[in-house]
C-alpha cells in the first residue's frame, strides 16, 4: 500500500506531499490541473527514461519519494533526477535503478487511458488467462518440463555435430593410436633401450675392455690377483710382529677375495655382448620414434602411454555414437512425453477458466453500457513436437468479442473500437485487481462514459479498494463520491509561473467539488444538495 507520496520540482508541480487512504484515493481537479502529473510521478519509479522537461524550470533536480506499507514494513523508495545524472534509493541506501524498478513493481499497477493495447497483442491473452486461471503452479512445472526437454535435445544436437565429423575424427584417431600402438611400449622402455643401444653400439669396446681386465686382475702371469697374493704372505708376517698392522691385513684379504669374483663377472657380461647391426638399428629406430613421439605430444613417455588411453577411450565413445544417439532418443521421448502430460493438465484448467472468463465478461460489459456484447476467449491447441514445446506451451489463445446483435464474435484487435477498448480493458482489469492486495492505479479511466456505467466503474474501483489500495484519476461525479479520501489538484499563477497543488478534501469542500463536477460553473443550491445525495447514497 501506498502511504505517502512526495514529489519536487515535477513539471508543474513544485512542492506536492500526500498522505493516502488505504481504500479508494481519488483526484480530481479543472483539465490542465496537473493531475495526471502524480501519475508521471510515480511511473518515474518504474520507468528509466526521465525527459528533461519534466524537471520544472529553474530547479536542479526534480525528486519522488514513496512510502509503501508491506505486511506491517514500511518500504521507502526514491528517486532523484538531474539533468546529468540519476540517484536512486531503497530505505535509504543507493542502489541501481533495476533494483529500485523492482521493488516498484512489486508495489504498483498503473492502467492509463491507453494501456488498451495490451489488448493488441494476443500474446498477453494468454498471460491474462493464466493469471485468471491460478495457473502459476502448473506453469512452473511446465517451465521444469521444457527444460529438461530443451536440455535433452541440446546434448542429442551436440552428439549429432560431432557425429557429422565422426569418420574423420576416427580415422586421425586410428593413426595416432596406431602410431603408439606399434612401439608395443611399457613404462620405463625409453630408459631400457637406451641402455640397450649403448650396449650395442659399444660392443666391442667392451669386448676389448673386458678381456683386458680380466688379464689384468686374475688370468694373466702377472695379475694383480698373483700380486696381492705376494703381498698378503709378506702383510702377515708382518702382522705376527706388528699387531696394529691387523686392519690393513683385513681390508687386503677381502680385495684379494674380491678379485676372482670380480674377473669371473667381468667375463660373464662380456660373454652377453654379441655384436648385432640390425638389432642395433632397431632399437635406434625405434627410440627415434619414442623421441618424435614425445615431441609431438609434448610430454615424457608416461604422459604418451596416458594419451593413448584417453584416444582409445575417445575412439571407443565415438565407434558408440549410435547407441548413445539411441539413447538420448529415448530419453528426449520420455522429455516430450512428461512436457505432454503436463501441458494436458494446463490446457483442461484453460479450457474450463475459459468458458468461465467469456460468461463473466459479457455480464461485466453490459453493465458497461455493451448489453448485447458477445466475448469469448478461444484457444487453438496446436501439436506438440520437438519443435513446438515452449514455456509456457505451444497453444495460442486469443479474445474474441462482438458488440452488435448478430455479429459473430472476431478478433479484439480488427473489430473492436478505442472505446470498446477501453472499456473491455477496465472489466478485464477490475476482475484482476479484485484480487490485488498492491496498489492499483487508474488514470481517467472513465474518458467516454456517464451515467448508470459511472456509477458501475464507481462500485468496481470501491470494490476493488476493499482488498487493495486503489488512486484514480477521474472527472466524474459518480466516481469521485465513492472515494474514501478526495484529494483537489489546483492549478495557480504567481509571478508569471504556473503552479499545481494537491490538497486533501474535507467533507464540506468535497461535496462543493462533486458539485464542480456535476454542474461546472453553475453552481447552486440545487446542485449542492444533489452533491450531498450522492455522497450520502456512496456511503451508505
Amino acid at each position: 500500500m501506498l502511504s505517502f507520496l512526495k514529489v519536487e520540482n515535477f513539471a508543474v508541480v513544485q512542492a506536492a506531499r500526500l498522505d493516502f487512504s488505504p481504500g479508494l484515493n481519488v483526484l480530481t481537479g479543472e483539465t490542465g490541473a496537473g493531475k495526471s502529473i502524480l501519475i508521471g510521478a510515480l511511473n518515474m519509479l518504474l520507468q528509466r527514461k526521465t525527459p528533461a522537461a519534466a524537471i520544472r524550470d529553474g530547479a536542479e533536480r526534480l525528486v519522488v519519494e514513496a512510502l509503501f506499507q508491506q505486511d506491517g514494513k514500511e518500504l521507502a523508495l526514491r528517486r532523484e533526477v538531474g539533468k546529468r545524472k540519476s540517484i536512486c534509493f531503497v530505505n535509504g541506501s543507493m542502489v541501481p535503478f533495476d533494483q529500485l524498478q523492482e521493488q516498484a513493481q512489486a508495489c504498483l499497477d498503473i492502467y492509463g487511458q491507453n494501456e488498451h493495447v495490451f489488448l493488441l497483442n494476443p500474446l498477453n491473452h494468454a498471460l491474462y488467462l493464466d493469471d485468471f486461471s491460478g495457473n502459476a503452479a502448473v506453469l512452473a512445472k511446465l517451465a521444469v518440463a521444457g527444460a529438461e526437454l530443451k536440455r535433452r535435445l541440446e546434448e542429442r544436437e551436440e552428439l549429432r555435430r560431432r557425429k557429422q565429423g565422426m569418420d574423420e575424427r576416427l580415422d586421425f584417431l586410428a593413426f595416432r593410436v596406431s602410431e603408439i600402438e606399434e612401439l608395443d611400449l611399457r613404462p620405463g622402455d625409453d630408459e631400457e633401450l637406451e641402455r640397450r643401444a649403448r650396449i650395442l653400439g659399444s660392443a666391442e669396446e667392451i669386448l676389448t675392455r673386458s678381456g683386458r681386465l680380466t688379464t689384468q686382475l686374475y688370468e694373466g702371469e702377472n695379475a694383480i690377483y698373483n700380486q696381492v697374493t705376494d703381498v698378503l704372505r709378506d702383510l702377515r708376517f708382518l702382522q705376527e710382529i706388528y699387531g696394529e698392522l691387523q686392519p690393513f691385513l683385513q681390508d687386503v684379504e677381502q680385495f684379494s677375495g674380491m678379485i676372482p669374483d670380480l674377473s669371473k663377472q667381468i667375463s660373464a657380461v662380456a660373454g652377453q655382448v654379441e655384436y648385432d647391426e640390425a638389432e642395433l638399428n632397431q632399437v635406434e629406430e625405434k627410440l627415434m620414434r619414442i623421441r618424435r613421439l614425445k615431441s609431438k605430444y609434448d610430454t615424457d613417455l608416461d604422459g604418451l602411454l596416458q594419451r593413448l588411453e584417453e584416444m582409445r577411450a575417445e575412439r571407443e565413445r565415438l565407434i558408440h555414437m549410435d547407441m548413445s544417439l539411441r539413447d538420448c532418443d529415448r530419453l528426449i521421448k520420455e522429455a516430450l512425453d512428461q512436457y505432454r502430460l503436463v501441458l494436458d493438465e494446463l490446457r483442461l484448467r484453460r479450457r474450463e477458466r475459459a468458458a468461465e472468463l467469456g460468461s463473466i465478461m459479457e455480464e461485466e460489459l453490459s453493465r458497461l453500457e455493451l448489453p448485447h456484447s458477445r466475448f469469448e476467449v478461444r484457444i487453438s491447441e496446436a501439436e506438440v513436437t520437438e519443435q513446438t514445446a515452449s514455456e509456457r506451451g505451444p497453444d495460442r489463445v486469443e479474445f474474441y468479442f462482438s458488440s452488435n446483435p448478430g455479429q459473430s464474435p472476431a478478433r479484439v484487435r480488427e473489430v473492436a473500437s478505442g472505446g470498446e477498448l477501453s472499456r473491455l480493458m477496465l472489466a478485464l482489469k477490475s476482475l484482476r485487481d479484485e484480487g490485488r492486495t498492491g496498489t492499483s492505479i487508474f488514470d481517467e479511466i472513465d474518458t467516454g462514459i456517464g451515467g448508470k456505467t459511472a456509477e458501475f466503474v464507481g462500485e468496481k474501483l470501491k470494490r476493488i479498494s476493499r482488498k487493495g489500495q486503489v488512486l484514480c484519476i477521474s472527472h466524474l461525479p459518480q466516481i469521485a463520491a465513492f472515494a474514501d479520501r478526495h484529494f483537489l489538484v489546483e492549478k495557480r499563477f504567481e509571478d508569471s509561473r504556473t503552479y499545481s497543488d494537491v490538497r486533501v478534501l474535507d467533507h464540506d469542500e468535497q461535496i462543493r467539488e462533486l458539485a464542480r463536477l456535476m454542474a461546472g460553473s453553475a453552481v447552486n443550491n440545487d446542485v449542492i444538495r444533489a452533491a450531498e445525495n450522492l455522497r450520502s447514497q456512496r456511503r451508505s
